[in-house]
């Protein structure tokens, strides 16, 4: 035997041990303290229970796949913050007034993120006053609690594909937005959001909440 069968199971996984595996350096997880992660949440909760979305990001409801995708397979171009599609012979008018009432969130505050100060932004986000204004910003950069909001922005908020940790402007300047307490007019944005036709399906829970609260002949498989 050519190889140290104490340690390998073959001669091709000593040589690839010996040869790649040993000089690779070890990625050392991040592991958190249990306080560190229960006050960092305690935060995270104040912020969103000041705008008034906690219950709604915390609520849940089932999913009708199909029905969903029948929505944005027949969703209209709209120059109005209005979402119109048809959905099971019935048509739909998605407003900024529904997704408030069904969610039970406000239906008020900014629509858009051009009247917020980038460096602004930064400096909310990054928590400290001597930040580098042209410094290239990844999730890494971010106190604990700010990337938990970061990945609300980006996961469920205004969901995207793609890389969560390279945040843009729009991102960051949510996120501190979400931290000083100004209000976002979040029904305006996700009806919005709709409307861009996203290369992938947001809100399907959001989608067939409405569904059900307007009493749709919905089959028993979404």
């Amino acid at each position: 035997m050519d190889y140290d069968n104490d340690l390998f199971l073959s001669k091709e996984k000593e040589i690839w041990y010996n040869s790649v595996i040993n000089f690779v350096k070890l990625h050392y997880e991040k592991w958190l303290s249990r306080d560190v992660l229960v006050s960092n949440l305690a935060i995270v909760i104040t912020w969103l229970e000041g705008i008034g979305w906690f219950d709604y990001l915390c609520s849940s409801h089932i999913i009708y796949p199909r029905l969903v995708k029948l929505f944005y397979a027949n969703l209209e171009t709209s120059t109005s913050c209005v979402a119109n599609s048809f959905v099971l012979c019935n048509p739909i008018s998605i407003t900024p007034e529904l997704i408030a009432e069904t969610l039970g969130i406000p239906n008020a505050g900014i629509t858009h993120f051009n009247d917020v100060e980038k460096l602004e932004a930064l400096g909310i986000c990054l928590e400290r006053p001597d930040f580098n204004p042209i410094m290239f910003v990844t999730s890494s950069h971010l106190p604990i609690a700010t990337r938990i909001i970061l990945l609300l922005v980006t996961n469920t908020l205004l969901p995207r594909e793609g890389s969560h940790t390279l945040p843009s402007e729009r991102d960051l300047k949510f996120v501190a937005c979400i931290k000083n307490g100004t209000l976002v007019n979040l029904p305006y944005l996700i009806i919005n959001h709709m409307l861009s036709r996203p290369n992938h399906i947001p809100y399907p829970m959001l989608l067939s909440r409405i569904f059900a609260s307007l009493n749709l002949d919905i089959p028993d498989v979404g």
